[in-house]
């Protein structure tokens, strides 16, 4: 399989994982009980969806790989909470950003 490919399921396994903390932010600031499970239930197909990629990410990486970019997870939130509940990213959160991207590279060198 062409590496490219590899790691677009990998981090579009990774981006829809993050959808899931939105949603949930979402559903708590519902006022209607209707609506906040709507968002619940749209958590949970997330988490499903999540649950078929990462299967399909554990045939084509190692478990380590696999397991160290999944900090990515925490650069999705950031750029979420940016974009949709207009949240500050400040400097603290973008060397820690930093950190987890050279993390993710040390550990990733072998694949």
């Amino acid at each position: 399989m062409n590496n490219i490919y590899r790691f677009i399921l990998l981090y579009g396994a990774f981006l829809v994982y993050s959808l899931v903390a939105v949603l949930a932010k979402i559903a708590a600031k519902q006022s209607s009980l209707i609506a906040t499970a709507v968002f619940a239930g749209c958590e949970i197909i997330c988490l499903g969806i999540y649950a078929l990629l990462w299967q399909q990410v554990l045939k084509r990486f190692s478990l380590i790989t696999a397991i160290a970019n999944k900090g990515c997870v925490i650069i999705y939130n950031l750029f979420w909470a940016w974009l949709l509940f207009n949240e500050l990213i400040t400097l603290t959160n973008i060397v820690g950003s930093i950190i987890i991207v050279f993390g993710i590279i040390l550990v990733s060198q072998d694949e």
